[in-house]
């Protein structure tokens, strides 16, 4: 009887709300680096690697030793967490005598600096970029903008 009555006592009472801590943050997904032999190969035997931009009306091609090599050079050791915030820029392949060896995804924005690769379709490797990467990236990008920018002026001025 006695717990009857403080039952319905406490039904009178507001109540008040439950304080919880969010869950914890998940830790962002991460794959394995691309192995060491893979890119010893791409840097001995490379013969092309291309960007797509998916937002940029411009694409690159490289196809010189010296050039593939520092290409090659832009994928860290360090293996790179899957940010789902993180929006990829572009697709990347690197070719040996025209046969595609190693190819997906590279993001590069504010806070996602990284190449996810491919087999099969499937996410396989991740692996960060270098700081030559982040330079290189940010040199290609701000010349394709002024190149367009000097194209439209070229052809406001006609």
């Amino acid at each position: 009887m006695l717990v009857l009555i403080l039952a319905s006592c406490n039904q009178d009472k507001p109540t008040q709300p439950i304080a919880t801590t969010p869950p914890p943050a998940t830790p962002a997904a991460t794959l394995p680096s691309v192995p060491l032999a893979d890119l010893e190969k791409l840097w001995q035997e490379g013969t092309q690697v291309d960007y797509i931009f998916y937002n940029y009306p411009f694409t690159m091609s490289l196809s010189e030793k010296p050039a593939v090599q520092s290409a090659v050079r832009h994928i860290s050791e360090a293996p790179a967490p899957l940010k789902p915030e993180c929006k990829a820029m572009g697709r990347v392949t690197y070719q040996i005598m025209g046969e595609i060896t190693l190819e997906g995804e590279f993001f590069f924005n504010q806070g996602c600096t990284y190449f996810v690769f491919e087999k099969n379709r499937v996410k396989t490797y991740a692996n960060y970029m270098t700081d030559d990467a982040i330079k290189y990236f940010n040199g290609q990008i701000q010349q394709a903008i002024q190149l367009q920018k000097q194209m439209e002026q070229g052809g406001a001025q006609q």
